[in-house]
């Protein structure tokens, strides 16, 4: 189980109508910025203006390929507001334990949020320019979750216990499951702090799911909406065996097929959205195709953007452009950032793990020959043309009976921590002074 690294734009929804990407009606220059620096919200003694909400609203709309209209900016607001009212509770608290995140942490979190969603260096910032998204905008974002992981670890860590026998019951338990078939899944997990939000929550799943279907990415949904700690690594649980879910998750999971979306789930902590990413036999290997996860490949791209409001011939011409692109490439040299067409996230992916890949994407890179252009990928960014420059062999499994016990304790650890985190979470929400203005 991956450790949480500071999501990519995480718990990010909604906004107002108002002065959004000119999503209304324009209004005189004094007017929108009286309207910008409004107090929408107060958090104690921090207040939320309706600045902070039109941020983020950009950000989440470029980054999960979300239409930028009136009506979606109107759906979210009301979830937006609340995931900000917790950011700044998690800031005041680590404020006052006297957290401080170090450009170092967050120059290492972006890097990782790179290379989860197969960037280059200097990428993520680069697409934030590039959608005219202010860099503090995220950044904050990405601050707000160090603090609360460094606050959660350093007030909660010692008392949360991992036992031996804890941990032989769980190797006990991935033993007895050798003999069943595993299933890799992704979650979105979107808690009910106030059960009169329920209504409110079971929509906004909806239209999640809404959106996947039309083609927007699980992981980046999960970056940004889901509440669980797996939203770093897109909502992606890992390979998961009978027994390990919550029986409602597990008859769903056993009823779907993989590439399957299922429809939301309610537990009593909120709603599940669940993605079967793959199967795989009992000895290990993956269902439908021997493709290792572990194995490790050096990419680079070439992206030919297609600027938001693009007619359908425009569309067209760039991606007769693309593929034009994609015959004429000859190597890997020639796979560089200023060819002609190319946008600024063109250039060298560094190398990549297949299992940090879309299943569908992971199966066109692995059985991709070395030095050969892909055909044009069309994607949210544009169209994206993939070149695999290397691949290493993949690392030879452990044997069957051999389990890391660091990484057992730590996963249980983390799952203990999770828990206790929303308990803060809800219990800060319930002391602070919060009045919502609308």
């Amino acid at each position: 189980m991956r450790m949480p690294l500071g999501p990519l734009l995480r718990r990010l929804a909604g906004a107002t109508a108002i002065a959004v990407l000119a999503l209304a009606a324009p209004v005189a220059h004094g007017q929108a910025q009286q309207a910008s620096t409004r107090i929408a919200a107060v958090v104690n003694e921090d207040v939320i203006t309706v600045y902070d909400i039109d941020a983020r609203l950009r950000l989440v709309l470029a980054a999960s390929g979300m239409p930028a209209t009136a009506e979606n900016a109107e759906r979210l607001r009301a979830q937006v507001v609340r995931n900000l009212i917790d950011e700044r509770l998690q800031f005041q608290e680590a404020n006052r334990a006297s957290i401080r995140v170090t450009d170092q942490e967050l120059a290492d979190n972006i890097r990782r949020l790179e290379r989860q969603n197969s960037m280059g260096e200097g990428g993520f910032y680069a697409w934030l320019d590039q959608n005219g998204i202010a860099r503090q905008t995220a950044t904050e974002q990405v601050r707000a979750s160090i603090a609360w992981s460094k606050l959660m670890r350093r007030r909660h860590a010692r008392s949360i216990s991992v036992t031996e026998e804890e941990i032989d019951e769980a190797i006990q338990q991935r033993l007895a499951a050798r003999s069943t078939i595993e299933r890799r899944v992704a979650e979105i997990f979107l808690p009910i702090e106030n059960p009169a939000d329920e209504p409110e929550i079971r929509r906004l799943a909806e239209r999640l799911i809404e959106q996947m279907r039309s083609g927007v990415r699980f992981t980046q949904v999960a970056q940004q909406f889901s509440r669980s700690a797996t939203a770093t690594a897109g909502g992606d649980l890992g390979w998961v065996r009978p027994g390990q879910l919550d029986p409602v998750l597990e008859n769903t999971v056993n009823a779907m097929q993989p590439g399957e979306l299922s429809p939301p789930l309610k537990l009593p902590g909120g709603y599940y959205i669940l993605l079967l990413i793959d199967r795989r036999t009992p000895d290990g290997q993956p269902a439908a195709a021997a493709v290792s996860e572990e194995q490790m490949v050096g990419l680079r791209q070439i992206v030919v953007p297609v600027p938001g409001g693009s007619s359908p011939q425009q569309v067209q011409a760039l991606r007769t452009q693309a593929e034009e692109l994609s015959r004429t490439v000859s190597d890997c040299a020639d796979m560089v950032a200023n060819r002609e067409g190319s946008g600024s996230l063109s250039g060298d992916l560094g190398r990549v793990r297949l299992g940090d890949m879309p299943p569908g994407l992971r199966q066109l890179v692995a059985a991709q020959p070395i030095g050969r252009a892909t055909a044009p990928l069309q994607t949210e960014a544009g169209f994206v043309i993939l070149m695999v420059c290397e691949r290493d062999e993949p690392a030879k499994a452990a044997p069957a009976q051999q389990f890391d016990r660091e990484e057992i304790a730590e996963s249980l650890t983390l799952q203990r921590l999770e828990n206790v985190a929303r308990r803060v979470i809800r219990d800060l929400r319930r002391s602070a002074y919060i009045d919502i203005r609308g």
